[in-house]
């Protein structure tokens, strides 16, 4: 078994950061460890990460913390699916002098043992925050600063991710068709596929919706479709028509109008300042 090492790190480089993607599956996949903590989240498809033992299904907008004792690998779902995901590695005593400021000994985040109680389900919102708090890493900075900057922006977007859901404060048929609607298959219906999923009329949503988010039906469905688009021109070069297409939009015009809204910037100059290109490995 292979075991990964930041050892071998240019100067003045603390951390590694990626983007990978995995095309291949197998029931036998070679396993690695390492000598160090890191942290993943899913942008798009379908895969499997194989952890101590266990088989652990990868779909978009899961975010993974990995203890340095943690043997794992990963493939596609199943054969002809892919799976892309952002990986952040960096020091244990990063992780120690972080927990010891904020935490003290409780056994928190990526002290946590069990691999079930380090994984998050994030919202779209929240992936964006991600993304821009990487800007940094994604432009080529891998100093001890702007490693530090990132996990502890991390760490706090779960801990308030995690006050959020203990405040409880969205029913459950909320929560659940909030959770779907993010789905390119459903947003794409917009609104009404919104109401279909809560299993209400259009009109006791909307009254939820203003309730308990202060928001509108259009305003969580157009979110949905932007962070897709805006994941899309991050990590793929597909047409920006095909993926207005996707989101359910005929209107290219209103497309754009909703995208600077949101961004500041056209969809293209988005594509081409956004990211670095997609560093790719097949397993």
């Amino acid at each position: 078994m292979r075991t990964l090492t930041l050892a071998d790190l240019p100067t003045g480089h603390v951390c590694t950061f990626a983007h990978w993607q995995y095309t291949h599956y197998t029931d036998t996949p070679l396993f690695h460890t390492h000598d160090h903590h890191e942290l993943f989240w899913v942008e798009d498809g379908e895969g499997i990460e194989w952890i101590n033992g266990e088989k652990r299904a990868l779909g978009a907008g899961l975010l993974v913390l990995v203890r340095a004792e943690d043997t794992h690998s990963f493939t596609a779902a199943r054969a002809g699916a892919v799976v892309r995901f952002v990986n952040f590695a960096f020091p244990r005593q990063m992780w120690r002098e972080l927990r010891e400021r904020h935490f003290g000994r409780r056994a928190v985040y990526f002290s946590e043992r069990d691999h079930r109680r380090r994984e998050w389900r994030l919202d779209p919102a929240d992936l964006e925050r991600l993304r821009a708090m990487a800007r940094d890493l994604a432009s080529g900075a891998r100093d001890a600063l702007s490693a530090e900057s990132f996990l502890a922006g991390v760490v706090a977007l779960l801990a308030n991710h995690e006050n959020r859901r203990a405040a409880g404060r969205l029913p459950d048929w909320l929560a659940g068709s909030l959770a779907r609607i993010q789905e390119p298959r459903h947003f794409a219906g917009g609104t009404p596929e919104f109401a279909r999923l809560a299993g209400c009329t259009p009109e006791h949503l909307a009254r939820a919706v203003r309730k308990h988010l202060g928001r509108t039906p259009t305003d969580i469905v157009n979110d949905a479709r932007l962070a897709y688009a805006a994941q899309q021109l991050c990590t793929t070069e597909r047409p920006i028509l095909d993926i207005v297409a996707d989101c359910g939009l005929e209107n290219l015009g209103h497309f754009y109008k909703l995208f600077r809204a949101r961004f500041g910037a056209s969809p293209e100059r988005y594509r081409r300042h956004a990211y670095l290109p997609v560093n790719r490995r097949m397993s």
